[in-house]
């Protein structure tokens, strides 16, 4: 979505939910982050994106701040472990809401990974958001101080034919989240994931055009998510509203879990049917 339309999309919240809370949100500069970010600016919050591109970050920041909200940039490689320890140390008030939005993957049939291919996906889809998970964690019980963390991953039940890599990756952020859903529970951090189907971002652009043209079939109602329905959906699950929700998954995909077929490198010969 263009800035344009982000800064004029209607929003089901009140325009001063987390005014005085502060957002910090990993992948801010394209898609998904971008998109939590214009929203939790737009909702009174002191929001901070973190990423490695200095420049997408600052390009955010600049339209965000000539609404006259509350943005700031930091360029953080979150596959660094000490950079984001160093990250969250050097913050002097407690943050309120993490967002893990950062990621990314490229479709390629599995038995042709190379072994750095691989390890570059999970390194920052699953070792990058835990990084930012525990880092948070520690920080927010160095303050003694209460944390909320949204995850964003993708949907696993069915597998991810195409992407193997990153299925792999989010299935293990969302069983970490879990696990430390309790851990962290008597630290009074909340932690929960939202899965997205097919969305409308510049991440579009890694797969075949052949894959694109059918991925509105893998969902029975026939279209993509945009980026500003997922934003909303991590709103909820930063606010009071979800205050008794932890180590949950909610699934945007329209209905793509009961129904369709994603094929992310494009079908193979095999599975095509005749007409």
């Amino acid at each position: 979505m263009s800035s344009e339309q982000l800064a004029a999309q209607k929003t089901v919240f009140d325009p001063s939910l987390f005014e005085g809370k502060r957002v910090v949100i990993s992948g801010g500069g394209s898609g998904i982050g971008k998109a939590a970010a214009w929203l939790f600016a737009r909702l009174g919050a002191e929001v901070t994106i973190v990423g490695r591109s200095e420049q997408k970050l600052q390009s955010v920041v600049e339209e965000i701040r000539s609404h006259g909200y509350s943005i700031v940039s930091h360029s953080l490689d979150i596959r660094d472990a000490s950079a984001v320890e160093n990250f969250f140390d050097g913050q002097g008030s407690p943050i309120d809401v993490l967002v893990n939005s950062a990621g990314g993957q490229f479709p390629q049939q599995s038995i042709d990974f190379s072994a750095n291919g691989w390890k570059a996906v999970i390194d920052t889809n699953l070792n990058g958001t835990w990084f930012m998970m525990q880092a948070a964690a520690r920080h927010w019980r160095a303050l003694d101080a209460p944390g909320n963390i949204v995850n964003i991953v993708t949907v696993i039940s069915r597998g991810m034919p195409g992407v193997a890599h990153t299925c792999a990756a989010r299935a293990g952020v969302i069983y970490a989240s879990k696990s430390v859903a309790v851990e962290w529970a008597p630290l009074n951090i909340r932690i929960n994931c939202i899965a997205p189907g097919i969305t409308n971002t510049e991440g579009m652009k890694v797969y075949p055009d052949e894959a694109v043209r059918h991925f509105t079939d893998s969902n029975p109602m026939r279209r993509f998510a945009s980026s500003w329905e997922i934003a909303e959906a991590c709103a909820y699950f930063a606010s009071d509203a979800s205050g008794f929700i932890t180590g949950e998954v909610l699934t945007l995909d329209g209905g793509g879990q009961l129904w369709g077929e994603l094929w992310t490198a494009g079908k193979p010969d095999y599975f095509k049917t005749s007409s």
